[in-house]
């Protein structure tokens, strides 16, 4: 079940082929992101789904036209949440009472601690926190994309401001924290993956 393999096999295609993901596997992919880590298991970030030739065609124009916007099967945004305070806490412990059947408030002092570690923050280290999480999300994506065989190329160049303008996202409290498109690879070899010798890459402290 070694996910190594896959991640040899993967990389980020800058072309894609008009071969659409099959909406189970598309689902897949979010379920990986749902169920991975999260810290206190919060899961502040939201993933938008972006099939529309329309509004990609749109968000194209703020992401340096970069092609894998167009040609993508879908185009999957990542979103961290905004408005970082106790309602975040207070959604998470109202799933938690009622998917482990635990008695509502049983848990209230450890509810308390984490609102009061968020407190404890800028508005600023909270945002940061939030994408910080989102990515961890994204790299679950990654690795289940590659486990499936579905190409996954993860961006940043866009503008975060007017994806946000053209999703509506503001509104809802969330901010486009990193954009990922999928789909598959245009007929081609697999390029050599180029990455730091692992004696640079990892140290041990025996």
């Amino acid at each position: 079940m070694s996910t190594l393999p896959a991640l040899q096999w993967r990389y980020s295609p800058k072309h894609f082929s008009d071969r659409k993901v099959p909406q189970d596997q598309l689902l897949d992919l979010i379920e990986a992101a749902r169920l991975c880590a999260s810290s206190y298991g919060l899961q502040p970030y939201k993933i938008w789904v972006v099939e529309d030739k329309v509004i990609r065609e749109k968000l194209a124009e703020h992401a340096y036209q970069q092609p894998q916007i167009r040609q993508s099967s879908h185009l999957l945004i990542i979103a961290n949440e905004t408005q970082i305070d106790d309602q975040i806490v207070d959604r998470y412990f109202q799933h938690f009472y009622q998917q482990t059947n635990t008695a509502a408030g049983s848990i209230e002092g450890y509810a308390d601690h984490i609102k009061s570690a968020i407190a404890s923050q800028t508005y600023q280290q909270r945002q940061s926190w939030a994408q910080q999480q989102a990515y961890i999300a994204l790299g679950a994506l990654l690795s289940e994309a590659a486990m499936q065989k579905i190409d996954a190329c993860p961006m940043t160049g866009f503008e975060p401001d007017a994806f946000n303008r053209i999703l509506g996202l503001s509104e809802k409290h969330l901010n486009a924290c990193v954009i990922c498109a999928i789909g598959y690879r245009e007929e081609m070899a697999t390029p050599t993956k180029v990455r730091l010798p692992l004696e640079d890459f990892a140290h041990f402290f025996a």
